[in-house]
């Protein structure tokens, strides 16, 4: 089978992608991932920061209740 063209300019939707075969859905998620791959070791805007902070988790939280 060969391997699908994707256009990496294209925005799909995810109805869009649900309605395509698994390969072709596969592979365009596959390019996406790789160009946010891309992006992410890149930019250091995208990664230079926290998750959570030290009141951010539940656990942490003064409202959490025991279980």
């Amino acid at each position: 089978m060969a391997t699908p063209v994707i256009d990496s300019r294209r925005t799909w939707t995810a109805a869009e992608l649900r309605r395509l075969p698994a390969v072709e859905r596969d592979a365009i998620l596959a390019g996406a991932a790789d160009l946010a791959a891309e992006e992410y070791r890149n930019d250091a805007a995208l990664t230079a920061f926290e998750a959570f902070g030290e009141g951010d988790l539940y656990a942490h939280s003064s409202d959490a209740q025991p279980r």
